[in-house]
């Protein structure tokens, strides 16, 4: 009988330590909390959206015959009564009279060139020169954006010709010059005798290209224009207006009027600034305020209306293109929302250090669905660090538990 509760007594006891150990390692290998690591993260908040360029603009009067040679490159600014343009009666009366502007130019810069190295030349300086303007060469080609390429070619040519003169391949350029000269004369006897110009009607950028929404896309929209009125107008497709030879715009300021979801609306307010790219890669990035924010019953999206007050060539054509709103560029620590605690009324995380809990504030610079970016701060204790382990789950959280108890 003893026998049989001794070896009853021994199987209880055996259960036992089986059930404790088998319980310990359980809390050993098994935790309620659970962490991740900190990392850094940088995201570019953007807004993509259709929509339409709003601005007050004066045509400039058209012609029933001949060619109009413009003074003036698109989006300069002009005075009102400047000529801005005249009427030749054949193209190549133009093609003359551009040849002989660019006489008159080459023979300027051969007459100065030929005068600044008439003394002792520094032949090692105009190498550097001619490599620095080939370079500046390739960077417009691989860029796209050509609208310095005629000036950097001549400054190679310059360059160029600087060193024909120092390396005494030539002696001077006065045998070019005789012939551009030549060239000149009797260019200008060819020149149409009946030419007529046109003047800017107002004080404004002069543009070259006037559409059919020149005069009716005007800054009165912006009193009492409704959104869908505004998506109607961003997606017609506005053709060159032929009866005019150009326009006007009026003012340092114009307006777009982009048309963005509910959502996208709350990125939004007034005073916000963006940097707005438009639809071709030829566009530099145009500073923008938001000035309106338009919502009514007639849409579901609601019209944010930005002031601009950049001027370019193809700023001045721009009408109805798309648009890429850049808002902010936000670089921090990436933290999601579940792991966001607060103590003491303040916001932050809990951090494993040293198998304790910590916590650690937050500083958000940015939010989304989900995550938050806190700052970067390596000065500051008191703020979660880089590579910190914080706890995204875990109940009766404290400062200094243990995350084995």
């Amino acid at each position: 009988m003893n026998n049989i509760s001794g070896k009853i007594l021994a199987v209880i006891l055996s259960l036992f330590l089986v059930i404790y150990v088998g319980y310990q390692v359980f809390r050993y290998l098994y935790s309620p909390i659970k962490t991740e690591s900190v990392q850094q993260y940088t995201i570019e908040e953007t807004v993509y959206a259709k929509g339409i360029a709003i601005r007050d603009e004066v045509p400039v009067e058209g012609v029933s015959s001949g060619i109009v040679s413009y003074f003036y490159d698109d989006g300069v600014r002009v005075i009102t009564g400047t000529p801005v343009a005249e009427v030749h009666s054949s193209w190549q009366s133009v093609q003359n009279k551009h040849r002989i502007e660019e006489i008159d130019e080459e023979i300027e810069r051969l007459s100065k060139i030929q005068k600044s190295t008439s003394g002792v030349a520094n032949v090692s300086a105009i190498s550097e020169e001619i490599e620095e303007q080939i370079g500046n060469l390739i960077s417009i080609n691989g860029s796209g954006h050509l609208q310095n390429a005629q000036q950097v070619c001549n400054d190679l040519q310059d360059a160029l010709n600087k060193k024909a003169i120092a390396i005494r391949n030539v002696s001077d350029f006065s045998d070019k010059i005789s012939q551009l000269e030549n060239e000149k004369a009797t260019l200008q006897n060819q020149l149409s005798t009946q030419v007529n110009q046109l003047f800017s009607p107002a004080y404004g950028y002069f543009s070259s290209y006037c559409d059919t929404a020149c005069e009716m896309v005007t800054t009165d929209l912006l009193l009492d224009a409704t959104v869908s009125q505004l998506e109607e107008m961003a997606e017609i497709q506005y053709e060159q207006n032929r009866s005019y030879s150009g326009k006007v715009i009026l003012g340092y300021n114009w307006y777009y009027a982009a048309l963005v979801s509910a959502e996208d609306a709350k990125k939004f307010s007034i005073g916000t600034t963006a940097s707005l790219y438009f639809g071709s890669s030829s566009f530099d990035a145009t500073p923008g305020t938001v000035t309106q924010m338009i919502q009514d019953d007639s849409s579901e999206k609601i019209a944010v209306i930005f002031s601009c007050d950049y001027m370019s060539q193809e700023i001045s054509r721009l009408r109805n293109s798309s648009v890429q709103i850049e808002l902010g560029t936000y670089k921090g620590l990436k933290i999601p929302y579940k792991a966001l605690r607060f103590q003491d009324g303040l916001q932050g995380v809990y951090v494993v250090a040293n198998q304790v809990l910590e916590f650690k504030k937050v500083d958000i610079v940015y939010d989304d669905v989900g995550f938050f970016i806190s700052k970067i701060d390596g000065n500051n204790s008191d703020l979660v660090q880089l590579y910190d382990d914080i706890v995204t789950e875990g109940t009766e959280l404290y400062e200094g538990k243990s995350v084995n108890s």
